[in-house]
């Protein structure tokens, strides 16, 4: 078939299609994958959901249960955000990444439930995963910065209000500050544009107003806490504008302080406190961002669009390093604590990641028949929904010369697996660098 007219040409070569067959109900994916050297992979992305709702108990263990195929959650195949792009917390990652050396356990909509169901100013939140996670933190109730008596005014985080769930977003971690709205707004009156039309002296005002904004924070660009008192000066300059938002400027007592804590770490108005959450980091935050490689003008002439050189495959790696772990087999027991609503649940909720058979029946051009192992690079537990979902992924090379790939639920044994030698080459190109630091 003939190229769409307007289609451009690929800028990289790809490997010819194999065939590719799905005999499951899951939602799958077939792409090609260029690494920084030039080596094609095929890829293979499954998703499979299950639900902690209809439940089967074995003794004190929840065993989650398949969902249908007619339920089943479809492949993520852009990065998705609780509310605006790229200023709000990422609610879930594409699955159409090449390669993740690590497994990616991700809590998402996840809140912190007081354990009695009754307002708590503070109290302790977190989950294990086997022997690999054991993360516990510390929620607050809304609280807000005020002006200390005892430390010659400095601000410091006031009492927090008693509740009873507290969202476990990046938005209450400490960071920030987030002055994307101060910033867009300013530029709209710094921009050239016909429907654009202020004073000089009002441009200047832009102008000072921009240039006092307080640089990103990039471990959490979107969290609270870090430089109040330069969130304010940029609020009152802005308000200086004569075409102004709504929204009033508030007293420095108003900004909200950090509600997520590291255990036995209070946050006393630190500026270099840790970032603290549960869900998927933002691709340019850091340190993620540094591990992405080096995009300059080199890589530009020389190297686009293949990944720099440099590119370390933990890159897509999403979730906190501590929540990065080697690939489970699944039956790993899970608990939750103080994460489920104590009407709903008493005590620790406990289950086990579900076991599923899931292979890659690779057919060659040479007529030899092999396995490649859907490894578990990423489990999502969706605590609002109850659903539990694993994303397994293969890479193959195409120097194996694939003529068919087969989805299916071969257990382990049935056949011969993809040799050690190929095995290598599909893996040798994709080994994680030495993580660049930034």
């Amino acid at each position: 078939m003939e190229r769409p007219s307007h289609a451009m040409p690929s800028p990289v070569e790809s490997a010819p299609l194999p065939e590719v067959v799905n005999h499951t109900p899951w939602p799958s994916q077939y792409f090609q994958h260029v690494d920084p050297h030039g080596e094609i992979f095929h890829v293979m992305v499954s998703r499979i959901s299950y639900t902690l709702r209809a439940v089967q108990k074995n003794g004190d263990l929840i065993e989650p249960t398949v969902l249908p195929p007619e339920q089943q959650t479809p492949l993520c195949t852009a990065d998705e955000f609780y509310a605006n792009v790229n200023i709000s917390s990422v609610l879930q990652e594409s699955d159409l990444a090449p390669y993740k050396p690590k497994c990616d356990v991700i809590l998402t909509n996840a809140f912190a439930y007081t354990p009695d169901g009754k307002p708590h100013e503070r109290w302790p939140a977190g989950f294990r995963f086997a022997d690999s996670i054991i993360k516990t933190l510390q929620v607050t109730g809304p609280r807000q910065f005020e002006r200390s008596l005892t430390s010659l005014g400095a601000l410091r985080p006031g009492a927090p209000k008693p509740v009873t769930q507290v969202p476990l977003c990046y938005e209450l971690a400490f960071g920030g500050p987030n002055v994307i709205r101060q910033e867009q707004l300013l530029q709209e009156f710094l921009d050239d544009r016909d429907d654009v039309r202020i004073t000089k002296s009002q441009r200047e005002i832009a102008q000072q107003a921009h240039d006092a904004l307080p640089a990103f924070y990039t471990p959490n660009p979107i969290g609270c806490g870090r430089l109040p008192e330069a969130v304010h000066d940029a609020d009152k300059a802005i308000a200086k504008l004569e075409t102004h938002t709504q929204q009033q400027p508030q007293s420095a007592q108003h900004y909200a302080a950090p509600q997520i804590e590291a255990l036995n770490q209070p946050y006393d108005g630190q500026q270099d406190y840790p970032v603290v959450g549960v869900g998927a980091i933002g691709r340019w935050w850091s340190p993620r961002v540094s591990l992405a490689g080096t995009h300059d003008d080199a890589w530009k002439q020389s190297q686009w669009p293949k990944s720099p050189l440099d590119h370390d495959y933990r890159y897509w790696n999403c979730a906190p390093e501590d929540q990065q772990i080697d690939y489970p087999q699944g039956g790993e027991e899970v608990m939750l604590l103080n994460l489920i609503p104590a009407d709903k649940y008493q005590g620790i909720f406990r289950f086990k990641l579900p076991t599923q058979e899931l292979q890659l029946l690779v057919r060659l051009n040479v007529g030899v028949v092999m396995f490649a192992p859907m490894n578990i690079d990423t489990v999502i537990l969706d605590l609002a929904t109850g659903t539990v979902t694993t994303v397994r992924r293969a890479i193959i090379s195409a120097k194996t010369d694939v003529r068919q790939l087969e989805l299916g639920t071969w257990p382990k044994g049935t056949g011969m697996e993809l040799d050690a030698e190929m095995q290598r080459a599909a893996s040798e190109r994709t080994k994680p660098q030495e993580a660049r630091r930034g």
